[in-house]
C-alpha cells in the first residue's frame, strides 16, 4: 500500500505539466471575434456552486440601484433559460 505522499508523486508524475488557471487564452479568443468591448457592461459567474444564488444577488442589486438587468443561465449547453429585467423570457 502507498503512502498518501507516494500517491501524490505518483499523480504529479503523471501529469508533470502546470495547469493555466489564467484567462489569457480567453481574452484572446475574445479579441478575435470583437466580443472584449461589450456594449453594456456585463458580469460573467462562473463555478461549480452558487452560481444562482450569486446571480440572484447581482440581480437585486443592481435593479435596487435602477439599472435594467438582463440575465442569461443554462445547466448545460443544450438548454437556455433567461430573462430580461426580472421577467422569464419566452
Amino acid at each position: 500500500m502507498r503512502t498518501l505522499a507516494e500517491w501524490l508523486a505518483l499523480q504529479e508524475s503523471v501529469h508533470p505539466k502546470t495547469i493555466d488557471m489564467g484567462l489569457a487564452r480567453v481574452a484572446a479568443v475574445a479579441r478575435v471575434l470583437g466580443l472584449d468591448q461589450p456594449a453594456c457592461p456585463v458580469i460573467t459567474v462562473g463555478g461549480t456552486n452558487g452560481k444562482g444564488s450569486t446571480v440572484a444577488h447581482l440581480e437585486a442589486l443592481a435593479r435596487a440601484a435602477g439599472a435594467s438587468t438582463g440575465m442569461f443561465t443554462t445547466t448545460s449547453a443544450f438548454e437556455s433559460p433567461g430573462s430580461r429585467s426580472g421577467m422569464p423570457s419566452s
